[in-house]
């Protein structure tokens, strides 16, 4: 008797659906598996988020760690038309009187008039002219060149010691070249050379004369000292303070420097406004994928005891973070009170910088140190991200195999349901063959004929 091709035919049997809720029982604990690496993949989601939280936590601890970057000046000018000023951290507080007496300029040379630029030529061949900025010099080709190849040369050769050539057109018969020194002050002014293919001197080819003279810069600090410079931004005559000169003045005008209070305000409100950041992500953590998560809960311990642990050693006013108004509220977070703070610095400001920034003890420098550690490649984070992945890896294993497994149980299930199929179908078709032959039997009786 031929098989039966499809499950359930021979015997009326719903076989797909039998399969199916057979392997749904089948594969709980493949489902199961599933939920638990799903589980360790938003653990890991979560412990990306931890580990940009402590990240921009630390950038606002770092800001206070360096007492040089703390100790900031402003520099202001009374008249900002003549000169302006910034200060560095190397500045110190005072009060000066500037000035501007002369202002920097650089060097311009230019030649006489050419026809043109592209095919009128200049001396003999081999003409050469050599220019030159104190001892340091350079030199191009000029004979039977045109002006275009000229200024090209010199702003093209490798061994330009600051110098740039440009052409000038007066009209349309009338080209020149300008030789400019990229720097200003009488220090760079350009000399200039010339010789022709044997290197004997020669009568200038082009015609230089100058434009302009170069010429230093000059100003009177508090109607007493006359500074001269070669440029007008000058970095090296009052300590940490750049000075632009602008504009010729015939009477002097203020500069002040004074510390910047602004910028440690400004730091450690980032340091306490990071903080309660930090805290409501690990709180909304906490309630989450991590909840009960070690690594979280020793995280936040470590960072509590920093900032419940006064420095040491310190010799300033003062020694904890409450005294410069900077407290703990109820919920964890952090407040700061502004008018304490502006009175603390008023009052000692090196001493509010050390309180965070001393290399040894600073909340700040142990705090910075500890989100070093925690973000290091093989700290807390890592060595947490590090076991989930292995738990994983171990997960995908078994899931692989369960899946084999399934897979097996399910043509194993699909052979012998296709097997009992066959079997009900020959049965069915032998008991209606003897049906048949009873029915057959039966109407040949004695009783039943007619």
């Amino acid at each position: 008797m031929a098989n039966i091709s499809a499950a359930g035919i021979g015997s009326g049997l719903d076989v797909t659906t039998i399969i199916s809720q057979l392997m749904t029982l089948e594969q709980r604990p493949l489902v199961a598996l599933q939920q638990k690496e799903a589980g360790f993949h938003a653990e890991l989601s979560s412990l990306g988020q931890l580990r940009s939280a402590v990240s921009s936590y630390q950038s606002a601890v770092s800001a206070l760690t360096s007492p040089s970057s703390l100790e900031t000046y402003t520099a202001t000018s009374a008249d900002t038309a003549k000169f302006t000023a910034t200060a560095d951290s190397n500045a110190a507080k005072g009060t000066y009187d500037i000035e501007v007496t002369n202002l920097a300029v650089a060097q311009k040379l230019g030649s006489s008039a050419f026809a043109d630029l592209d095919t009128t030529t200049i001396g003999n061949a081999g003409d050469k002219m050599t220019l030159t900025i104190g001892t340091d010099s350079f030199s191009v080709e000029i004979g039977d060149k045109t002006l275009s190849d000229i200024a090209a040369a010199i702003n093209d050769a490798s061994d330009n010691i600051g110098i740039t050539a440009s052409i000038l057109q007066e009209d349309a018969n009338n080209y020149r070249l300008v030789l400019s020194s990229n720097a200003s002050g009488t220090a760079n002014t350009i000399t200039l050379a010339f010789e022709d293919s044997v290197a004997s001197p020669i009568a200038d080819p082009l015609g230089m004369t100058q434009i302009q003279a170069a010429d230093d810069a000059s100003f009177i600090v508090d109607g007493t000292y006359t500074i001269t410079r070669s440029s007008n931004t000058v970095t090296d005559a009052i300590q940490g303070v750049t000075l632009n000169l602008l504009e010729v003045s015939t009477s002097a005008a203020q500069l002040d420097v004074v510390q910047d209070t602004g910028s440690v305000t400004t730091a450690v409100n980032g340091f306490v406004n990071a903080y309660n950041t930090l805290q409501n992500t690990l709180a909304g953590l906490g309630n989450g994928e991590l909840s009960g998560d070690s690594t979280l809960r020793m995280l936040q311990g470590r960072i509590r005891s920093i900032l419940n642990s006064a420095p040491t050693g310190l010799s300033g006013t003062y020694s904890s973070l409450s005294e410069i108004g900077v407290e703990f509220q109820k919920d964890g977070t952090l407040t700061l009170d502004s008018a304490d703070l502006s009175s603390a610095l008023k009052d000692d400001r090196t001493a509010v910088i050390d309180l965070f920034a001393n290399d040894d003890q600073g909340y700040a420098f142990r705090l910075n140190a500890l989100m070093d550690d925690t973000l290091d490649s093989d700290g807390l984070i890592s060595a947490r991200e590090s076991g989930i992945n292995a738990s994983i890896s171990t997960i995908k294993d078994g899931i692989e195999r369960m899946e084999t497994r399934l897979e097996i149980v399910e043509s194993r299930l699909r052979a012998q349901f296709s097997a009992l199929d066959l079997l009900v179908s020959n049965m069915q078709t032998t008991g209606n063959f003897l049906t048949q032959q009873l029915d057959i039997l039966s109407n040949m009786l004695p009783n039943n004929r007619n």
